[in-house]
């Protein structure tokens, strides 16, 4: 198999639909190409032509240079866009692990050389090549791909035929539904991942804007209401991953944050940051088009209303995939279609996000520590007597906070000696709850306070889990993974005591606020304010995550936090195996 492979459809794009001509390809393609494919579409013009001979192919125009080629309209047929549905549909399909991509830049009034981001390592072509004619065709062939795409002269790329591909026909018509691009066009969305239904909107989107595609990417509290956002890539990033797929299959500059522009005849790809639903689109007087989904068709409506109490003209409304964008048509994290990217975050849970902490040993080597963590009311409990059936063994920090300042301690005398004798209760003990009225009692000392007992607390809770750990080895025999005992740090303060420096990784538990606070007022009978209060005073979800090796949430239902503990620990075996080893490039 080849990694990278360019695949050149010669049919009209008006037969390409037809029957299960695209199931074919694929099922043929998913053989020879184990990483990217790129399609070129050769035959998309509103009149058909008779593109299926090879030797046609021979008869290509030269390149032209694409800055005297931009012509201020693009036309082409509209079986482009089912064509793109279809194809990407398949493909996620039939082979979710392969990176589809369908080029864009040959499509229109213009044919010219392109750099794809990466080498074609094999061409594939969607009809057999007859065996007294093989040698000249692949010569075809390569001469083709040499002259659209920037590949080393001197190479040979090897040309492979999808044996059991269909025997397409034309259609009998002479033309097809024309369609005519529009000079600047504006999208809008979050683009955690570019999955299949993204490149749809996208290539579309590119396809409708024959001088500029402007796209308002979402932050801020615009992310707030999206299913797992604390799981949401960074805005900067999001951003290079819309970059490098839209330079990859179309001619695009990128406006840079300078705003320095050098177009050198390619259209300009403009990405604004956003945190309203209509972001520049009602304000930019460039703009002829906007790009929706079915689902987000009425904020076209919002946008023309705006413009147009701005004095604007109004934006032509496409509708991307005929009104089915894949992918975006399901609420429930739990049964959306896999091309969805709250599907894809939800799917994330319990994989590794970064490489395992190499610090020096805390704990002794015979021990593998996971520092567990999360917010009130996340579900850490359960997630830890989950992991424990599992075989881990779990060392309740909170549990040992109550040890650390037991009578005849140094931690004991430290304490009553900041708070005073009167927290000491006639048992002898202290007074938790007299020692909290202190300690939070004065909200202006408060927070010094806090920072005083746990710095007097959390050291001596650090001792006691290594000496735990080290109890917990002697009395390990059978228990041990790969050699390793695995060791659970269940800790609300973990982080914020920076107890996972002394970790291998660090496994966070979420909830959205809404349901810790739903949770908080029906487990402690607190009221909604005091329950926010206990929210906003703690570390929040996004800060925790970002620290995470691994995320688990229990806002489902607690098979779907079975099944997820289940995956982490699966994922956590294979890592303890002496030959396992990470790809940087995942993390």
């Amino acid at each position: 198999m080849h990694r990278t492979g360019l695949l050149i459809l010669t049919n009209h794009v008006s037969s390409l639909c037809n029957g299960d001509y695209i199931k074919h390809i694929v099922a043929g393609v998913k053989r020879i190409i184990k990483s990217t494919l790129y399609v070129h579409l050769e035959n998309t013009s509103p009149v058909i032509k008779d593109a299926r001979c090879l030797a046609s192919l021979e008869n290509f125009q030269s390149p032209v240079d694409v800055s005297s080629s931009r012509s201020e309209h693009a036309t082409f047929s509209k079986d482009v866009f089912p064509f793109l549905s279809k194809f990407y549909s398949e493909a996620a399909m039939q082979c979710s692990n392969l990176d589809v991509n369908i080029l864009l830049h040959n499509i229109g009034n213009c044919k010219h050389e392109h750099k794809l981001c990466r080498p074609i390592q094999c061409i594939i072509v969607d009809s057999a090549l007859k065996p007294e004619d093989k040698e000249n065709s692949s010569q075809i062939l390569q001469r083709f791909v040499m002259s659209r795409y920037q590949q080393y002269n001197d190479q040979t790329i090897p040309v492979e035929t999808i044996s059991d591909a269909l025997n397409m026909q034309d259609d009998t018509a002479t033309k097809t539904t024309p369609v005519t691009s529009k000079g600047s066009v504006v999208i809008g969305g979050t683009f955690d991942h570019v999955h299949v239904g993204h490149k749809v909107l996208l290539s579309e989107a590119t396809l409708m804007a024959n001088r500029r595609l402007l796209i308002g990417l979402t932050d801020g509290k615009m992310l707030e209401r999206k299913t797992l956002h604390e799981l949401i890539k960074p805005w900067s990033l999001r951003k290079k991953q819309l970059e490098n797929f839209l330079c990859d299959v179309a001619d695009y500059s990128v406006k840079t944050d300078s705003g320095n522009i050098n177009l050198n005849g390619k259209k300009l790809l403009e990405i604004a940051r956003i945190t309203d639903p209509i972001g520049p689109s009602s304000t930019d007087p460039d703009l002829q088009c906007i790009a929706v989904s079915k689902e987000t068709e009425k904020g076209g409506e919002i946008v023309n209303k705006a413009r147009l109490e701005n004095g604007l003209n109004l934006l032509h409304v496409h509708l991307i995939g005929e009104g089915h964008l894949l992918g975006e048509n399901q609420t429930s994290a739990i049964s959306e279609v896999k091309t969805s990217s709250s599907t894809l975050r939800y799917n994330s849970l319990g994989d590794l996000r970064k490489i395992p902490n190499s610090y020096e040993a805390t704990f002794p080597s015979e021990a593998y520590v996971i520092g567990l963590t999360g917010g009130i009311a996340s579900g850490k409990s359960s997630v830890a007597k989950r992991m424990e059936k599992l075989g881990a063994v779990i060392i309740d920090c909170d549990k040992l906070g109550h040890k650390a300042y037991k009578p005849g301690t140094k931690t004991f005398s430290k304490v009553v000696e900041r708070f005073g004798s009167d927290i000491v209760a006639a048992s002898g003990i202290i007074d938790r709850q007299v020692l909290s009225q202190k300690v939070f009692g004065n909200a202006q000392e408060k927070s010094k306070n806090l920072q005083d007992l746990n710095s007097l607390v959390w050291p001596e809770i650090k001792r006691l889990a290594i000496v735990q750990v080290e109890e917990a080895i002697k009395g390990s025999e059978g228990r041990k993974l790969a050699t390793k005992l695995i060791c659970v740090l269940d800790a609300a303060v973990l982080l914020e005591a920076g107890w996972d420096a002394m970790t291998n990784e660090v496994w966070v538990c979420t909830v959205p606020p809404s349901e810790a606070i739903k949770r908080i007022q029906e487990r402690d009978g607190r009221s909604q304010e005091d329950a926010e209060r206990r929210i906003q005073a703690q570390m929040n979800n996004k800060e925790r995550v970002a620290r995470a090796h691994v995320v688990l949430s229990t806002f489902w239902s607690p098979d779907a936090t079975q099944l997820q503990v289940e995956k982490a620990w699966k994922l956590l075996e294979e890592r303890l195996q002496p030959d396992w080893s990470y790809d940087s490039s995942l993390f």
